[in-house]
């Protein structure tokens, strides 16, 4: 990714429909599956470092720790953890560099670990295996995995192509993905789903005309346009409640999959 993509990403974070959307959503997921309270959790490409405070908060474990493998991630990270940094926080995540093909952790040293859009920036199943196996190492018996990635190889476009993804998964090849490293799938689903008709001609305009081919999807709110935040992140909450109750959503913009480590 771009030094501008992640500074835009950062200041998106807290607020815009999709970041929120998602959260809320990695939120009932756990609430569902997440079998008693974390003590260690990891986030692996852990971003701007926005999840790893909501983590923290949402879920009040002794250690949060962020990995990622870009400088860039890690050098906004620290500046999103110390600038809502309270005295009140019981534990403020710990960061370090990494790949997730080669985690720099002992097995067994995580109750929970995360990984949000980062398998699809590899392009072969070997790389993609040998991250999801990392994920399995790195757990303890029992221990929970929620991965998420992005869907559907046939939208791929030109913000794929500058956020550097090479893939998009269907929950179909994450389900085989994890199994084979080991884990039980306790649930699969796609997210995204009542906003994806919107999205798919987005992406469908990228990739037959050009349209706005500098720039991601992920961008600010036009002034006329900047009402719809509120109704759209209404709009993910409602999947987020439906996912809660157990019920996977058949289609969507990203592929989600939540693995349990066996003891």
């Amino acid at each position: 990714m771009r030094k501008e993509d992640y500074d835009l990403m950062h200041g998106l974070e807290s607020d815009f429909w999709w970041f929120v959307g998602m959260r809320e959503v990695t939120g009932a997921l756990l609430h569902r599956y997440l079998a008693g309270k974390p003590r260690d959790i990891l986030d692996v490409g852990c971003g701007t470092g926005i999840n790893l405070l909501w983590a923290s908060e949402k879920l009040g474990p002794e250690r949060v720790v962020g990995c990622d493998f870009s400088t860039t991630a890690l050098d906004l990270c620290r500046q999103t953890i110390w600038a809502d940094h309270s005295s009140a926080r019981k534990s403020i995540p710990r960061l370090c560099q990494g790949d997730i093909r080669r985690l720099p952790f002992a097995g067994g040293s995580f109750d929970m670990v995360t990984s949000f859009d980062v398998l699809d920036i590899f392009s072969s199943s070997e790389e993609w295996s040998a991250g999801m196996s990392e994920l399995h190492r790195i757990l303890r018996p029992d221990g929970l995995a929620l991965v998420r990635e992005p869907a559907y190889n046939w939208l791929l476009s030109s913000h794929d192509t500058l956020f550097g993804t090479h893939h998009r998964f269907t929950i179909t090849e994450l389900r085989r993905q994890m199994a084979q490293a080991g884990f039980e799938v306790v649930f699969a689903t796609y997210a995204n789903t009542l906003l994806f008709p919107l999205a798919m001609t987005q992406r469908l305009l990228r990739k037959t005309i050009g349209l706005a081919k500098d720039k991601t999807d992920t961008q600010p709110w036009p002034k006329p346009l900047e009402w719809l935040n509120r109704p759209f992140k209404w709009l993910m909450h409602l999947e987020a409640i439906w996912l809660e109750r157990g019920r996977m959503l058949p289609f969507g913009l990203s592929a989600i999959c939540v693995g349990r480590k066996q003891a």
